[in-house]
């Protein structure tokens, strides 16, 4: 009966070890599905800065804001921080503080606000030459120049809203125009 005992004991740690096993599996498959996305999101934001103009840059430089930007976010972010362009170099300037933001956001090109910085305050206006980015944004926020949404398909699009570029007074690609979802009368 002992030896029964042990067989069964063996069995069920084994089930448990796999079981276990098969968890941590999952959880780094999120991990690395979040940490995905979180790059996808910030090549979105990368490319987007190739395709637009702005009027004026001091010294060649652009100037990426990012509001609130964490963890895998704000590593990749890190990775383009004094990356060139064809006409300017990107510098990132990460903005922690809501005290920071309305002092610093004239000095911004683009604002980008990932989710976790989506409770941080921005002003009711934005500022002439300055862009909005903002992952999954209230649709009729119509500060947002482009918003990044998730699809029902689990797909990662964006949507241009064309007063808020005219207002933040830039000039957008035609080819990134043609490849956003919705290209007239806001981000929904």
């Amino acid at each position: 009966m002992v030896a029964w005992v042990k067989q069964l004991m063996g069995a069920i740690r084994q089930h448990l070890m796999v079981g276990v096993g098969l968890i941590l599996l999952l959880q780094s498959g999120m991990v690395s599905a979040q940490a995905s996305e979180a790059g996808l999101r910030v090549a979105f934001v990368y490319n987007f800065l190739k395709f637009i103009e702005w009027p004026e840059l001091a010294g060649n430089e652009l100037y990426l804001c990012v509001l609130g930007a964490q963890d895998v976010t704000r590593e990749s972010l890190s990775q383009i921080n004094n990356k060139s362009n064809q006409k300017s170099t990107i510098k990132v300037l990460f903005l922690d503080q809501a005290s920071e933001v309305e002092p610093q956001l004239g000095r911004c090109h683009l604002v980008y606000v990932p989710t976790t910085g989506a409770d941080m305050p921005l002003p009711a206006t934005i500022p002439t030459g300055v862009l909005l980015v903002m992952d999954e944004p209230d649709p009729n926020d119509s500060r947002v120049a482009i918003a990044l949404n998730r699809t029902r398909e689990d797909r990662i699009e964006f949507q241009i809203n064309e007063p808020a570029i005219k207002q933040a007074g830039v000039k957008v690609s035609s080819q990134l125009l043609k490849l956003a979802r919705k290209q007239t009368g806001g981000t929904q």
